[in-house]
């Protein structure tokens, strides 16, 4: 079994007071990525050893898949962390911590995206001279998906019939029965 959380940031504290130690002498005690070696000794002296070996190129890696240090910083810590949970139990870890980098990446840009969608749903029509339940629904019908908001849009403040509604939206009159009642139980889970 790996280490747990609390051993994991006492070797990640240990690798960084190393790493500084090294950086001032002049000596070099990163290897290069290539190296996998899993842990000899304790679990948190060998996370210790990895992490030090690899966190350059995992922040390295990171950083150019998302475009951001703090945040590439951040998904290589987060990964150094999934790594060294499991790190006795892998025969490669380098490969694991380069798959978990760009897993951990790919779920950033698509929480970005899914975030920016929504931050421009919900701005949208957004007026000044609402009230603030009014307001409230605005930013939760937000959050719906463009066809489920459409439905329940027209249907409860334009007061148009299913028929009329899939006309507009290009579908069945029971595909809007369909996006009503699970639109109405996402902004029910919204608004809740």
């Amino acid at each position: 079994m790996g280490a747990t959380v609390p051993e994991l940031r006492a070797g990640i504290m240990n690798a960084e007071v190393e790493n500084a130690g090294s950086r001032s002498t002049g000596s070099s005690s990163t290897g290069s990525s290539s190296t996998g070696s899993s842990s000899t000794g304790s679990s948190s002296t060998g996370f210790a050893a990895f992490y030090a070996a690899n966190r350059a190129d995992a922040v390295r890696w990171a950083t150019a898949l998302v475009g951001s240090r703090a945040v590439g910083e951040e998904i290589a810590q987060e990964s150094l962390l999934a790594v060294g949970r499991r790190l006795d139990s892998l025969d490669t870890p380098i490969a694991y911590l380069r798959r978990t980098v760009v897993n951990r990446c790919n779920s950033w840009h698509r929480w970005h995206r899914g975030e920016h969608r929504r931050l421009v749903r919900s701005a949208a029509g957004q007026a000044t001279d609402y009230t603030e339940p009014t307001n409230d629904m605005l930013y939760a019908l937000g959050s719906l998906s463009t066809r489920q908001r459409d439905a329940v849009v027209l249907r409860y403040w334009a007061d148009w019939t299913d028929e009329q509604i899939g006309d507009a939206i290009g579908c069945a009159p029971t595909t809007v029965r369909v996006l009503l009642h699970r639109g109405l139980a996402a902004l029910k889970k919204e608004m809740a």
